[in-house]
């Protein structure tokens, strides 16, 4: 295999993962900056729960339609869909499911290891005001941040426990 299919190959999978884990976790979409190694710039992938995924490299950005690549996708972890976070906007509190917002972000913690690098995976789901969407965003070895409408908050170094 070329270094052009390797490369081909892997972003493949790579989004075919980001669909599944949408698709898995019922999130809107996900967000993956693909670290490429020093001195390359990063690769953005953006997977939508609808619709294609779009694959971003500086000024140029390709549509890909997951349902159509031929890669298996990365091992996901064990995630599961939860209906909409209740949420206090105002205060910029999650009130309920209890733990979901833990459940999520241990699986997103999980999916980012998977990925090379410094890469950063940022997940959104759906909240009971449409307007504070939920954001879970994770970095191998940094804190997970955590927004909720446009507050945004550094976890502790931990968050979530195992």
């Amino acid at each position: 295999m070329t270094p052009a299919e390797d490369a081909r190959e892997r972003i493949a999978q790579l989004v075919v993962t980001l669909r599944e884990f949408v698709a898995a976790s019922g999130a809107f979409s996900a967000v993956l900056l693909l670290d490429q190694g020093e001195g390359i710039a990063p690769l953005l992938v953006e997977c939508p729960a609808g619709g294609p995924a779009m694959l971003s490299e500086g000024e140029e950005v390709v549509a890909l339609d997951a349902a159509r690549l031929a890669a298996a996708p990365l091992p996901l972890p064990g995630v599961r869909a939860l209906p909409p976070f209740d949420v206090d906007a105002l205060r910029a509190e999650v009130v309920a499911p209890l733990g979901g917002v833990e459940h999520l972000a241990r699986a997103v913690r999980e999916l980012v290891e998977a990925f090379p690098g410094r890469s950063v995976l940022t997940v959104t789901f759906a909240t009971s005001d449409p307007d504070t969407p939920l954001h879970l965003s994770a970095r191998t070895g940094d804190p997970m941040v955590l927004s909720l409408g446009e507050e945004t908050f550094e976890m502790d170094a931990g968050w979530p426990g195992g």
